[in-house]
């Protein structure tokens, strides 16, 4: 009896300790401000659930990083379902989250490094 009170206490605090993480890094989504300087932006947010680097047609380099916000039932192969985008070119921030569609993101990525 003792191991599932312990379990469920567990899971409680695993659970709250997320949504903890998540609240968090909502909040600092509203300190960014376009134009900012990548370093700046991962100051603030801290280091991205997962990344992405790409070289567009012009010329410019195009790092997407992924911040967890929100919570689902997800695998390893949809984790982004979790995430905000947060997209740079070459070293300043361009957009995150809503203010980027997936077709904006795909039109500044070309060929994967």
């Amino acid at each position: 009896m003792k191991k599932v009170i312990v379990f469920i206490a567990m899971c409680v605090l695993f659970c709250s300790c997320a949504s903890s993480a998540i609240l968090k890094t909502n909040a600092n989504l509203m300190k960014l401000k376009t134009g900012m300087a990548q370093d700046e932006a991962v100051t603030i947010m801290g280091a991205p659930t997962l990344s992405e680097r790409y070289d567009a047609a012009d010329g410019n380099q195009v790092s997407i990083l992924y911040y967890r916000t929100e919570r689902k039932e997800t695998t390893v192969l949809s984790a982004k379902d979790e995430c905000t985008p947060v997209v740079f070119t070459n070293g300043k921030l361009v957009g995150w989250g809503d203010r980027l569609t997936a077709a904006d993101i795909n039109l500044l990525k070309v060929k994967a490094k």
